[in-house]
């Protein structure tokens, strides 16, 4: 398995499994956890019947007018109320819930007469608080962990105590400021602590009620804020409200002013304050009618998490998005409609929040995923396109000449390869040079490219065999014109036999040796004189015409000292980057092959600024240019299909270059590299059809 592949499979594994792994983890750390408060406020929380045995006895403005401020109130007043409650014991209260805290005492006639009316009513509750602190404490295991230790208890005066139960009021807040848990109990010291609500339950019940309850448990609200029975306690001492009023009713009295701060937030009204005499009524009903939420355990919801996700997962990668959004929609909507419809029926509760927003995020994920994918397979369409375009370029350049077909495709695997060993070498600490993909793409593609424009090279030049080209033929039906005026002037005396045998002897001996003067090697001295005689020597008739042996078109073709091209067609021939450019310029690369235009139009392009067809130098030609000119005169020494030339072996091609290296044309460095990898190396390389030994 190659890199690629292995990268591209552990990206589908990771985004089949993410998606899991964080619906489960969201369920288990509870992210974002107020959010989720919020929703199971809304889902969970909902009035229901207020009991109309509870009744609330408010210190409230009314209250507090007639009698003053309540930090001016002796405790007649208290003394009072419970003993107006209690006047017919046939119409007395169950319960009275006093949450007020009457610490300390100056053993007034108001305490004594307190302490009086609580003992002989004996159904009075009285409030108190703990004094709790939480820090580090060694556990059973021999670890550290938070435990909430209580320092003390603020309870009533001694002598009220005695005669009266007292629960503690402690209200739990959570974190986002919130009262949804009452406590129950608490345990410190071998010594357990009652709740208020929870021992005005008790008494209401006649039965232990908290037994079997954790230490804390969360409401399940029964009332919105003001929606409990409540009335003044000004309209009570005065008579206006009977004290029948409140028959066997629970009673709670406390405050219900805003000015007395006791007062909190509460998840069935999230707009409105709470009086904590109001929390106090509803916790009381939760503890006699069992009103509380129960969890899910949370193994439930990591398994319901991760086969939702994994289902949806599943829906994801074999539908098509309309299906997937539908889907995610349903699970959005149907979770928390099931989970409310599960709370209906058991009154557990299972969390909102968690499990569609990790549907969503997994919903995300693979969106994301699928755009990358597509953008990805759409890059890969543009490079293949691009690539493929190339290649018809090519085969379109190399079909109009028989000559060499081969050179586009040899040089663009000689150069990615010799890339390709470079990058060895640098994994390898032999050198600093190292290529990316997209360096290699675009080397490939501008090699590919290099020669696009020798598609407006004429064919006449561009095809040119040897040095008269299309010449040739005119030049022997000439000749063999003069050939045969010659023996029909020796025939007719017109002409001398032994000047006739002369200048036909010379006419053969050119045609003889025609294919040797007419090829791209360099003359010899004795060769350039045949050449020079016969474009001296003229056929002259008997009435005076003449016909020269040689053309001055011909004569400055067969003088052409090295290759077949004169020097206008090498010009025209040289043009063809002139027009690489010029084609190249109208195709839109992109930022991944923005350099292919210049490395196409510059492979002609020498270091020492003496190339064409700009003359630029070294510090305009970067490493991957250098690369494609060496391959470029490699593959033009070597190749064995010029009917101009001979094929070179590897080794006098790179004796060639090492001379054009030393000349300071091409890259030495760059070229040893070659040498290593075609000289030296495998030399069983398939673009390199002539081997050493050619």
């Amino acid at each position: 398995m190659t890199f690629t592949r292995f990268i591209d499979r552990a990206a589908r594994i990771l985004t089949a499994v993410l998606p899991v792994i964080v619906a489960v983890l969201l369920t288990v750390l509870r992210i974002p956890n107020e959010l989720e408060m919020i929703a199971e406020d809304e889902l969970y929380q909902q009035a229901g019947v207020i009991p109309d045995n509870i009744k609330i006895i408010a210190i409230d403005e009314t209250t507090l007018d007639r009698l003053g401020p309540y930090s001016g109130w002796d405790r007649s007043c208290f003394a009072e109320l419970i003993e107006a409650l209690n006047a017919d014991s046939a119409a007395k209260p169950l319960v009275i819930g006093l949450d007020v805290i009457f610490s300390g005492t100056d053993n007034s006639a108001a305490d004594e007469r307190l302490v009086a009316a609580a003992r002989d009513a004996g159904n009075v509750v009285l409030a108190s608080k703990l004094d709790t602190d939480t820090h580090a404490a060694r556990s059973d295991d021999g670890g550290y962990a938070l435990k909430t230790f209580i320092g003390g208890e603020v309870t009533a005066f001694d002598e009220l105590s005695a005669v009266c139960e007292s629960g503690f009021t402690n209200i739990i807040i959570d974190s986002d400021g919130f009262v949804r848990r009452a406590y129950t109990s608490v345990e410190n010291g071998g010594r357990v602590y009652k709740s208020f609500a929870g021992i005005i339950a008790e008494k209401a019940a006649g039965v232990d009620v908290l037994s079997g309850l954790p230490t804390t448990v969360e409401l399940r609200y029964t009332g919105n804020p003001g929606e409990f029975e409540t009335v003044p306690m000004s309209m009570v001492l005065d008579g206006t409200v009977p004290a029948g009023y409140f028959r066997d009713s629970v009673v709670l009295v406390g405050a219900y002013e805003e000015g007395m701060l006791d007062s909190y937030k509460v998840p069935i009204d999230r707009q409105t304050e709470m009086y904590g005499v109001e929390c106090h009524a509803n916790a009381v009903t939760a503890f006699l009618e069992h009103r509380f939420i129960e969890s899910v355990p949370l193994w439930a919801e990591i398994i319901a998490a991760a086969v939702v996700a994994a289902a949806f997962g599943l829906i994801m990668r074999k539908c098509r998005l309309r299906t997937c959004v539908l889907a995610m929609a349903g699970i959005v909507v149907g979770y928390p409609a099931a989970a409310l419809a599960l709370f209906g029926l058991t009154g557990v509760r299972a969390s909102v929040i968690f499990i569609p927003l990790g549907v969503v995020l997994e919903f995300l994920v693979f969106v994301l995923a699928r755009y990358v994918e597509l953008q990805k397979n759409r890059a890969d369409e543009m490079q293949k396109m691009l690539f493929s375009m190339a290649d018809c370029m090519a085969e379109a350049i190399e079909g109009r000449t028989p000559y060499n077909a081969n050179h586009t495709k040899n040089v663009a695997e000689r150069s990615v390869r010799m890339l390709d060993y470079i990058n060895q070498m640098h994994r390898e600490r032999r050198t600093d040079l190292h290529f990316s993909k997209k360096d290699r793409n675009q080397l490939y593609l501008a090699a590919m490219l290099h020669d696009v424009g020798k598609m407006d090279i004429p064919l006449e030049v561009m095809d040119k065999p040897t040095k008269l080209g299309h010449h040739e033929e005119p030049l022997r039906a000439r000749l063999e014109i003069i050939r045969q005026r010659l023996l029909n002037d020796a025939l007719t005396g017109a002409l001398p036999k032994e000047k006739a045998d002369e200048q036909l002897a010379q006419i053969q001996g050119f045609l003889d040796k025609l294919g040797l003067y007419n090829c791209g090697r360099k003359l010899e001295a004795e060769e350039w004189a045949v050449i020079d005689r016969m474009s001296a020597t003229v056929y002259r008739s008997a009435d005076g015409e003449e016909i020269p042996f040689l053309t001055p078109q011909e004569n400055d073709d067969l003088h052409i000292r090295a290759g077949t091209l004169s020097d206008d067609e090498r010009r025209i021939m040289q043009s063809h980057v002139v027009y690489t450019d010029k084609i190249l310029s109208h195709m839109h690369f992109g930022a991944d092959y923005r350099d292919v235009r210049a490395m196409a139009a510059n492979h002609h392009e020498l270091l020492n600024g003496k190339g064409y067809p700009n003359g630029i130098g070294a510090d305009k030609l970067d490493t991957m240019t250098r690369i494609l000119t060496i391959m470029d005169i490699y593959d033009s020494l070597i190749a064995d299909d010029r009917p101009y030339k001979k094929a070179k072996s590897v080794k006098a091609a790179f004796e060639i270059l090492d001379e054009e290296a030393a000349a300071g044309k091409v890259d030495k460095a760059l070229l040893d590299i070659a040498k290593e990898i075609w000289l030296t190396g495998d030399k069983t390389d398939k673009t390199d059809k002539k081997g050493d030994n050619a």
